[in-house]
């Protein structure tokens, strides 16, 4: 326990935030603790520069935190800013932020099609990553086109850090050089890796896929953290185990596994389109938390949105046709104008419902119906066999 001219206080990769809950957020390890009022309080004054009293049932929390290297005694009180306002319910934790529609590559899947060289300014992202932090969000998803070319990218990054949410950088990885990697401020980069070199380089062009490969090191080598994203298409089924035992030799944090829909580039290019009933058993192979977390009885992306490169808000990248509003007006109107689903309005009533939230409410809409099951989904958790 501190002396008496001991502080205790926040360590600097840690937040506080009020959602549906009170939760401790440890933003470098993206790990999200659930406070009691007591706790919660107790860190309130912590934030606000005070010296709390320690009662004796408070120590066991106070070690569990030390031990989590979420708190830390000082010589000197550090305060935190707040957020004036409680966070709305349900709560935004993810933001997709498409800061350009800028690409170097023409991958033959990309739903944006053909780039316009379009860029958020620097002065809307500004007010972006402000709202964001004012509605107490968790992780800010940087996404493109290649959001390395955006004119203003090392402005962006040089700010990142002074906001107490996760940034993560989503990038094909072919212009992530040494240099590059070691001046990133990004907490984690998502990286494009779709199958080993052949399945990769015909999805996405010739030479990619070493790039890539040096990207991942590079990137680790400056100890970021990195994840991978992978798309199931027709000329990667076969190198899937390989692709496995790589990812797992390299420690990747996350591993998100998912199927393009037949929009953008790929409507002229279906022969790299899977059916679910092919893709479902590749679904399987990735591993971690995901992205599009939901809760109590959402379906899938109760707690995420997208802000498209034109400044309009919309439930996901793939909903941009159907925007609910602007950063122009605010992110939190926006927010709570974004259409939610009940789980209990879906059609399918499956045993494995509450794990699977429904699957991509896109996909299903493709597939014909909002309010279906997303058939990949079926497919990958069992529920529908090959041939159904």
């Amino acid at each position: 326990m501190p002396s008496e001219n001991k502080f205790i206080t926040l360590t600097p990769h840690t937040a506080l935030k009020n959602l549906e809950k009170p939760y401790l957020y440890d933003i470098q390890n993206d790990e999200i603790y659930e406070l009691n009022s007591d706790a919660y309080q107790f860190l309130l004054k912590l934030c606000r520069g005070e010296k709390p009293s320690v009662r004796k049932e408070d120590e066991a929390f106070i070690q569990f935190c030390l031990s989590e290297n979420l708190i830390a005694f000082s010589e000197t009180p550090l305060q935190r800013k707040m957020p004036l306002k409680p966070s709305p319910i349900p709560s935004l934790r993810y933001l997709e932020l498409q800061i350009t529609n800028r690409c170097n590559l023409q991958c033959r899947h990309c739903y944006l099609g053909e780039s316009s060289h379009r860029d958020l300014s620097l002065k809307r992202i500004q007010k972006v990553l402000e709202e964001f932090e004012e509605i107490q969000g968790l992780r800010l998803l940087l996404s493109g086109g290649e959001p390395l070319l955006h004119p203003h990218f090392w402005e962006m990054n040089d700010i990142l850090r002074n906001y107490p949410f996760r940034s993560v950088l989503l990038s094909n990885g072919t212009l992530i050089t040494e240099e590059v990697a070691k001046r990133l401020r990004v907490h984690e980069v998502q990286i494009s890796l779709d199958g080993m070199r052949e399945g990769h380089e015909t999805l996405r062009g010739k030479g990619t896929f070493e790039k890539t490969m040096m990207a991942i090191d590079h990137l680790q080598k400056v100890n970021l953290k990195v994840s991978v994203a992978t798309m199931i298409h027709r000329k990667n089924l076969s190198e899937f185990d390989q692709l496995a035992s790589f990812i797992k030799s390299k420690n990747i944090e996350e591993w998100n596994v998912d199927v393009p829909c037949v929009e953008g580039r790929l409507k002229a290019n279906q022969e790299f389109w899977v059916s679910p009933s092919e893709a479902g058993h590749y679904l399987g192979y990735g591993y971690g938390g995901g992205f599009h977390g939901s809760k109590n009885n959402f379906t899938c992306g109760a707690h995420l949105c997208a802000i498209m490169v034109d400044g309009t808000i919309c439930k996901c990248g793939l909903f941009s046709e159907e925007p609910v509003g602007s950063i122009e007006e605010s992110l939190r109107k926006g927010w709570e104008r974004v259409p939610r689903i009940l789980l209990k309005d879906l059609t399918c009533k499956c045993p494995v419902m509450e794990e699977c939230r429904g699957g991509c409410r896109y996909r299903a809409k493709v597939q014909g119906d909002l309010f279906q099951p997303d058939l990949f989904q079926c497919y990958a958790r069992g529920i529908l066999k090959g041939g159904e």
